[in-house]
């Protein structure tokens, strides 16, 4: 027994002592190939920045080498865990400034920096999500906000480089990813967080778009508020687009091929895909078919595949009559559950993000007003704008996520749908001249202000009492450049405002 028990005893010390060895080796890997640490390996594969002509040129000859095997596979997904655990206990560095500007001005610095390689949320995201191009950073190109000169010049400088980055990666894999991890100095893996993309296609033709043309901005997003720069990045964008216009292309295909059902006219609903909220498992999501709509109207618009209208709108009318609910909202998707509970999700603000449906357009601006009622009745906007939804539906998370940080996509407050939100409320202020509209759309910038001077950062989330997001295992990103969508808002409010209460 003795004999046994020592060698018991051995075994657990040996295998402690595994872990520890293990454990080390993982934080020394994911140290040396994060981008974003001072000693970081990584390299990046634009050489240099030239502005000629007032255009700015990137170098890309320097080719970044895409590694698929189980090995490097494995390697991405171990690296990427450790980030978020590793951040959650020593990361989400506060900013010094003690104003909302300051902070902002800041946290600009840090993200926007025109030396690193890629554009990323912050903190523990140092692994390259292309959706950011289209979702989270989709009013970075809007001119308006831009703090000053440089401000403008290094926002255009870390977006085409993202873009760059991305297609080059892409243009030697048959397949898209959610995920770009950098493995090697000049290696990275493709990774998907639990399901293929849905928006990673769609936000790369996005950033195709704004960075020839970004009236997108003003369209979608409309006032004036003195500030004009020009856009510097038409020409080498249409040359990274006769670059990579024939993997483009291959991409949509078949993102169409694996996606799209022709019977049914919609997305299938057999297949799982991953959307912003990619912690959730959903089946033919109302998100995934707007997504789909747009990048179909964008690989027209960009040339890669041949017009066609009639196939646009039909999808459009159809997607609108199979899921919206008169109460006043799409419902989240098609599975039984979604149905029989008539699941809301506000991830429905793609709608409005993209332009699927017009605000200006008195027959689509309807199913706002209802949506926004739904939201209201509901309390999804409370402390502010905008819980995902709810209930946490624990059922429907994918199994990391349901144990370690089950309200995450659930019931906590995103910033980003907030701001999306909160312009979609000065919108209709100025189109319904509706006073209560505006006070609202106050209401939320004057509760994110507030927040940005209290946690001196732009949290990524908030719990659902309008608190710092922070579980065990979890941290909402502090200072994540997802603030220039805040500063959207907060610029088209004040326009709104000014026109809407002179005498």
């Amino acid at each position: 027994m003795l004999k046994l028990s020592m060698k018991k005893n051995r075994l657990f010390r040996r295998s402690v002592f595994f872990l520890l060895f293990l454990t080390i080796v993982v934080a020394i890997f994911s140290y040396f190939t994060n981008p974003f640490v001072k000693f970081s390996l990584i390299e990046d594969p634009v050489g240099k920045v030239e502005v000629r002509d007032s255009q700015i040129f990137l170098d890309t000859s320097k080719k970044i080498v895409l590694r698929e095997n189980i090995f490097v596979g494995v390697l991405a997904k171990i690296k990427s865990g450790w980030h978020i655990v590793g951040s959650r206990f020593a990361g989400g560095k506060k900013a010094s400034g003690a104003t909302v500007d300051e902070i902002i001005k800041e946290i600009h610095e840090v993200r926007f920096d025109p030396e690193e390689p890629f554009l990323i949320s912050g903190d523990h995201f140092s692994v390259l999500y292309p959706r950011s191009l289209g979702i989270f950073y989709h009013s970075l190109l809007d001119d308006r906000t831009a703090l000053s000169a440089t401000d403008w010049h290094n926002r255009q400088i870390i977006y085409l480089k993202t873009l760059a980055y991305a297609c080059g990666i892409f243009a030697q894999s048959d397949r898209l990813s959610t995920t770009i991890v950098p493995v090697a100095p000049s290696s990275v893996a493709l990774m998907n967080i639990y399901a293929p993309p849905s928006d990673t296609l769609y936000s790369l033709l996005f950033a195709f778009e704004q960075l020839r043309d970004n009236s997108y901005q003003s369209t979608n997003y409309p006032f004036d508020n003195g500030v004009d720069y020009p856009l510097a990045t038409r020409q080498a964008t249409d040359q990274l687009l006769e670059q990579y216009k024939a993997d483009l292309t291959r991409h949509y295909l078949k993102y169409k091929s694996d996606v799209y059902d022709p019977e049914s006219g919609l997305i299938k609903k057999n297949i799982l895909l991953s959307g912003t909220k990619d912690i959730m498992k959903r089946s033919g999501a109302f998100y995934d078919n707007v997504i789909f709509w747009k990048t179909t109207k964008l690989a027209s618009d960009l040339g890669l595949i041949p017009q066609d209208d009639a196939f646009l709108n039909n999808l459009k009318a159809r997607i609108i009559s199979t899921y919206w609910n008169d109460e006043g909202l799409f419902i989240e998707d098609l599975s039984k559950e979604a149905q029989d509970n008539q699941y809301y999700s506000s991830d429905w603000l793609i709608a409005f993000q993209t332009g699927f449906l017009d605000v200006k357009n008195p027959e689509e601006r309807k199913y706002y007003i209802k949506a926004i009622d739904y939201i209201e009745r509901n309390a999804i906007d409370k402390p502010f704008a905008l819980q995902y939804h709810p209930d946490v539906r624990r059922e429907r998370l994918y199994g990391l996520v349901k144990w370690f940080s089950p309200t995450y996509g659930s019931t906590a407050i995103w910033s980003n749908w907030g701001m999306e939100y909160t312009k979609l409320l000065t919108l209709l202020a100025k189109e319904e001249k509706e006073l209560t509209y505006l006070e609202t759309a106050k209401s939320n910038l004057d509760a994110y202000t507030f927040n940005i001077k209290r946690y001196q950062g732009y949290p990524e989330v908030h719990n659902q009492n309008g608190d710092f997001y922070k579980t065990f295992f979890y941290k909402s990103i502090r200072r994540t450049g997802w603030v220039v969508t805040y500063e959207q808002a907060r610029a088209l409010y004040q326009s709104v405002a000014k026109d809407f209460l002179k005498p």
